[in-house]
């Protein structure tokens, strides 16, 4: 299985695009600097840091002399400046600025008597990959400080909300981001890829729910087993309780008691609207969504109904998959949904120290370069 990501381009395109994280672990060296920003604008988007490693810059040279001497310095503001200098020096690869200027260093406290220094680091994403190491480094830079005898660093998250909040359902207004995992086609491993990005994303230590969408064929029952594998109703608020495994919350038609359905369009949009919107899902960083073929009603009104942050798109090295693929693109296109990759699926085996393609490469690369699709084909 191969994950690309999508060049920005007028179909597919990333809001989100920068600079490629640093991910060989190159040193960024940052001038120093006199100016202390400690600024909480953040960027909402999908996943940040699922790339790239901390950096450490060049240690800034404007130390005050008496901290260097190993006393303390004259004010706490003195000791604060100290602190903050010494934590400008880590660097965040995906903004590519110090953790200082990013806003992350929040309730910076002294405690003169014992040389005590408190502080955290606030990330935009509890699913950090390296979030470890911005706690090490923190540790490690601060410790260097002469008059400093403790360090406690706490790590926390605060993920952007959606914009329009108010205006939503009252079952989504505390999900952070919404990703539908999505191909338009059948049998290309979309639930497989859902699945596997909702528990990677909990394992990482967000908090994640998954939507089976598939009325006619639900994939979750198969996929995960919960102790309660059936929704119930709660009676006070006549809302969804979701079945929940391993941390992960789990809403899905093969949950209800009635295995698939047999239903015509219209019904089954408004049972897929029921069951996300009335769900109690409660504070959330990340809902993936595992959208069911086609790009008809239910899709639409998936789309309409829940203000989708991204879509991951699955595909396979087939032609046929491709071209329902790219149909699929350029609907999320229209929408305004950034796709934010592309996973090619089924791609390879390995055997005898050798890889092999069986049914050829390149359809995932193709979906991720609109530019150069062939219209006549769809």
């Amino acid at each position: 299985m191969k994950v690309l990501l999508p060049a920005a381009s007028p179909t597919c395109f990333l809001p989100l695009s920068r600079s490629p994280p640093n991910i060989n672990g190159t040193v960024l060296v940052k001038k120093p600097s006199l100016s202390y920003s400690s600024s909480s604008t953040y960027r909402t988007r999908v996943g940040n840091h699922l790339k790239g490693s901390a950096s450490l810059s060049t240690r800034p040279s404007h130390f005050h002399a008496r901290a260097q001497a190993g006393t303390m310095p004259i004010s706490v503001d003195l000791a604060k400046q100290d602190v903050l200098a010494a934590l400008s020096q880590i660097i965040d690869p995906d903004f590519g600025t110090d953790i200082v200027s990013c806003g992350f260093v929040k309730d910076l406290h002294i405690d003169e008597p014992m040389k005590e220094v408190s502080f955290r680091l606030e990330l935009t994403t509890p699913a950090c990959p390296i979030k470890d190491m911005f706690e090490q480094q923190a540790n490690e830079v601060v410790a260097e400080l002469p008059w400093v005898n403790k360090v406690n660093v706490k790590m926390s998250a605060q993920p952007a909300k959606p914009i329009f909040a108010g205006e939503l359902p009252k079952g989504l207004q505390r999900i952070s981001n919404i990703i539908a995992v999505s191909s338009c086609k059948g049998g290309v491993g979309k639930s497989t890829v859902a699945v596997n990005l909702a528990y990677t994303l909990a394992g990482m230590g967000a908090r994640v729910g998954i939507f089976d969408a598939d009325v006619y064929g639900p994939s979750l029952p198969t996929m995960v087993s919960p102790e309660n594998r059936l929704l119930e109703m709660n009676p006070e608020t006549r809302t969804i309780l979701p079945a929940e495994y391993l941390g992960v919350k789990l809403v899905s038609f093969g949950f209800a008691g009635q295995g698939r359905a047999i239903m015509r369009g219209p019904m089954v949009s408004g049972v897929i609207n029921q069951l996300l919107t009335t769900a109690e899902w409660g504070e959330l960083d990340y809902l993936v969504i595992d959208m069911p073929p086609g790009t008809g009603d239910i899709q639409l009104t998936l789309c309409q109904v829940a203000p989708l942050t991204a879509a991951v798109i699955v595909t396979t090295p087939q032609k046929l998959a491709f071209i329902d693929v790219a149909k699929g693109v350029r609907m999320f296109s229209k929408l305004k949904v950034p796709c934010v990759a592309v996973v090619e699926n089924m791609c390879y085996f390995d055997a005898d120290d050798k890889r092999y393609y069986p049914f050829g490469k390149g359809s995932g690369a193709q979906a991720c370069c609109p530019a150069v699709w062939d219209t006549s084909s769809f």
